[in-house]
């Protein structure tokens, strides 16, 4: 019989250092103090393909992140410390393979994965880099910590793009457990898509009563396609002085948001706001 305390959340929390909590982790941490959740400081340490070009390249390589793996596991204490410091319960896991792979093997079991995004110098081109790619294949949303973020505790005043997709919709779901939390929720409501078939009695997607039925209150303000979608946004969500953006991610395919721009793009370029984005 398990003799963990119950809880209705876990949280992921990517750890791309062992040793220091950095922007992701201080925001998971948040995060798991405002929903009394279970955190799970996660470290991956990465085992490339290319180790296994040759015999003498394997047995180099796997003997170095076993080295790797060790020194991981033994910064257990600190991430305890940080629990207790946060108020927080939680554990430490460490673990190896491909950082995206193992992230969204382990999302399956979790309600959020916390992930630092840098800016300065982002490891792929928006899209393409680990973070993106997670998000593409995580069965739990995930929430994009900016490396320049000065948001400390996000959930309290929340800015949600509303446009009736699929990817914004599933954004909302899973972040309904925040917005019955926080102290003002305003959606920012675009217009929606034409049905391909142009079809005229489809199922109403009206997020107002929706939200009202589960108890959240939320101002909603109309929001047109404009040019530059995503700083507007971005804009607006300050203008609220929001701490957290619910948005659908890549509603587009990538490759048109690289070559065409789009609100996604943008966001994990320049925000300074984490974002909670599903796709």
């Amino acid at each position: 019989m398990s003799t963990a305390p119950a809880t209705a959340f876990e949280i992921l929390i990517h750890m791309r250092r062992c040793d220091a909590l950095g922007p992701a982790g201080a925001i998971g941490l948040a995060l798991a103090r405002r929903l009394d959740a279970w955190a799970v400081g996660m470290h991956v340490v990465p085992i490339s393909p290319v180790a296994f070009a040759s015999p003498e390249a394997v047995a180099m390589y796997v003997s170095e992140a076993e080295g790797v793996y060790r020194d991981a596991l033994q910064c257990e204490p600190f991430w305890a410390g940080q629990l207790q410091a946060h108020g927080v319960r939680g554990e430490w896991r460490v673990n190896q393979g491909d950082t995206v792979e193992t992230l969204c093997q382990a999302s399956r079991w979790s309600d959020f994965v916390v992930m630092q995004r840098p800016q300065l110098n982002p490891d792929a081109p928006t899209g393409w880099g680990v973070v993106s790619r997670t998000v593409f294949g995580a069965s739990a949303p995930v929430v994009v910590v900016p490396e320049a973020t000065a948001v400390d505790a996000p959930g309290r005043r929340i800015a949600v793009a509303w446009n009736r997709s699929r990817e914004s919709a599933l954004a909302i779901r899973c972040a309904l457990p925040l917005l019955a939390r926080a102290d003002v929720v305003q959606v920012f409501e675009g217009l929606p898509g034409e049905d391909a078939l142009g079809l005229q009695h489809v199922p109403s997607l009206n997020l107002a009563p929706w939200l009202e039925r589960r108890g959240i209150e939320a101002q909603f303000v109309a929001f047109p396609p404009r040019r530059g979608q995503g700083a507007a946004l971005l804009d607006a969500a300050h203008a609220m002085s929001a701490d957290l953006i619910v948005m659908g991610a890549w509603g587009h395919s990538r490759i048109a948001e690289l070559v065409l721009g789009g609100t996604t793009r943008h966001l994990f370029q320049y925000s300074d706001l984490p974002l909670l984005v599903a796709h």
